[in-house]
């Protein structure tokens, strides 16, 4: 009796034991699925070939050294200017000379048989059209680029009576002029007009081009009017010319910063002779010798106080400019900024 009592007691605490470890079974988590290997990425092409990944600084600026420029301009000169005909125009030889000299003058004068320069340098041959390509990425090495320049963009205020011909050259405020000579390629700095960059004049004829703001620069087409075909359509041929700034085409900006900035050589010139001002002959007349003083033109003593002070003259457009008078409106007026 006893043992039945006892077995009709633990019968229903055995039945929830064994629910209880039923339902814990039935609860454990499976086992967590194998990992994969890491992902590892590598540099290559997919087929296995390495690709190396430049990390860091640029590479360094190509140079030339200064002993090694006279054996590398007769080599230049060997391939493009001997050569019967040349293998198709290229920039003059006067100018590469001029150029060559100024080189020297600001990268080699002091140490000619240790200095260096840049190794690719640009000229740009403001004798030509501007519808012609006239600026030259040279390699000094091996003259790489003397037959293929690009087109770049001049002064308003060189072009006065606005044919595509820049005659005049000016270093002075306001004038919206381009300027001749030697300068040295600065900073990149985002401005108005995109990614441009600065320049330093090294001669008296363009030491204010940063105060001018003289800058070498692209154009986005829907806020500057260059090189478009439309915009030359309809000016006859004639690009738009800029306030003075050395505008090139959007697919050429980059290459052309890249070989200026933070130390790159630029030279401005003029193949052949500058356009002279014209100068009206002085003949003597009837009454006698000329008598120039200043005045208003009046008749002598007519009135006391006509004998006024007159400005000097302006000076020659091709060395100074007349500040502040422009011939004409820019074809792409900029926003007021720094004087140019």
């Amino acid at each position: 009796m006893a043992f039945g009592m006892m077995r009709q007691f633990f019968l229903p605490v055995l039945a929830v034991l064994a629910a209880l470890s039923t339902q814990a079974q039935a609860v454990q988590p499976a086992s967590p699925p194998q990992t994969p290997p890491a992902i590892v990425f590598q540099s290559g092409m997919g087929d296995g070939s390495p690709v190396l990944i430049r990390t860091g600084a640029p590479p360094p600026r190509p140079e030339i050294a200064c002993a090694a420029l006279p054996e590398a301009r007769t080599r230049i000169l060997a391939r493009f200017y001997t050569a019967s005909p040349p293998p198709r125009p290229v920039l003059a030889k006067s100018l590469f000379d001029r150029t060559l000299e100024s080189f020297i003058a600001h990268h080699c004068r002091y140490a000619p048989t240790a200095a260096a320069g840049p190794g690719i340098i640009i000229i740009v041959d403001f004798a030509k059209h501007s519808s012609v390509p006239r600026l030259y990425v040279i390699d000094l090495v091996n003259g790489t680029g003397l037959e293929s320049p690009i087109l770049v963009a001049h002064g308003i205020g060189s072009d006065r009576n606005d044919d595509g011909f820049a005659e005049t050259f000016s270093n002075t405020p306001d004038s919206l002029a381009s300027s001749l000579g030697a300068a040295r390629g600065a900073e990149i700095y985002s401005g108005q007009n995109g990614r441009s960059l600065r320049l330093d004049g090294l001669e008296a004829s363009n030491n204010a081009m940063r105060y001018r703001d003289i800058v070498v620069h692209s154009y986005a087409p829907e806020r500057r009017r260059y090189f478009s075909a439309a915009l030359v359509s309809v000016r006859g041929g004639r690009p738009g010319a800029s306030e003075g700034c050395f505008v090139v085409e959007p697919d050429q900006r980059d290459r052309v910063l890249a070989t200026l900035a933070d130390g790159g050589f630029l030279y401005a010139g003029y193949s052949g002779v500058l356009p002279q001002p014209a100068v009206r002959p002085v003949t003597a007349t009837p009454q006698g010798p000329i008598v120039f003083a200043q005045g208003t033109g009046a008749v002598a003593g007519s009135n006391p106080q006509s004998a006024l002070v007159v400005p000097p003259p302006p000076a020659s457009g091709i060395l100074g400019g007349t500040s502040g008078t422009p011939p004409i409106t820019p074809i792409s007026p900029a926003p007021a900024t720094p004087p140019r």
